[in-house]
């Protein structure tokens, strides 16, 4: 009883404190929680924008959405105020790439085998775009496809979260979950050995 009260009390001060400084808590968009505990069994919006009139007046035009959970029992959110187009997704390498002995020669070969007639730049340009495309298939054929297996992962477990926000998951919801939140886990340590 005594806890309750507490916990009543506080949650009354932090209201208070949201309307004396006349924060607004803006709406979340797609879930309804963003907070799970690991059993599955406690779930809560914990997680919130709380923002000022002036920030909403100067920043009115944003989006306000919950990630899928990853490896944490919370969800990430994220607050768009404005879309930017940077262009094209820049040129990378993996470093796991240079510690494979065929690296080198694939992409020397592979460079070589370009047939791109212009002027210098535009030579050079356009072999980053089909080297760029052999080796992500180089990549996927050499070192499987993780960042598949994560979204895939990713999937079931908001499939589950989902399943949840309606009604209670079942044992064996709950133990799946708790089993790709694991193989998860497993799959991020798999893409930091990648870079």
């Amino acid at each position: 009883m005594g806890c309750d009260v507490d916990h009543k009390s506080k949650i009354r001060r932090f209201n208070a404190f949201i309307e004396s400084f006349e924060l607004v808590d803006l709406p979340m968009l797609g879930r309804k929680f963003t907070w799970y505990k690991p059993n599955g069994l406690i779930k809560s919006r914990i997680d919130r924008f709380l923002v000022s009139r002036e920030w909403l007046d100067r920043w009115s035009d944003n989006k306000y959405r919950v990630l899928d959970r990853a490896v944490s029992d919370h969800c990430t959110l994220v607050l768009d105020t404005v879309i930017v187009d940077w262009g094209p997704k820049p040129f990378r390498c993996l470093d796991v790439w240079h510690k494979d002995s065929r690296f080198r020669e694939f992409v020397r070969n592979r460079w070589l085998s370009y047939e791109i007639q212009g002027g210098g730049l535009f030579v050079f340009k356009e072999k980053l775009k089909l080297l760029k495309a052999d080796l992500k298939e180089w990549n996927r054929e050499v070192f499987g496809n993780v960042f598949q297996q994560r979204d895939e992962i990713q999937k079931r477990i908001h499939e589950l979260d989902a399943k949840d926000d309606e009604s209670e998951l079942d044992e064996v919801g709950r133990e799946e979950r708790k089993w790709l939140l694991a193989e998860l886990r497993s799959n991020n340590l798999s893409q930091e050995a990648i870079y």
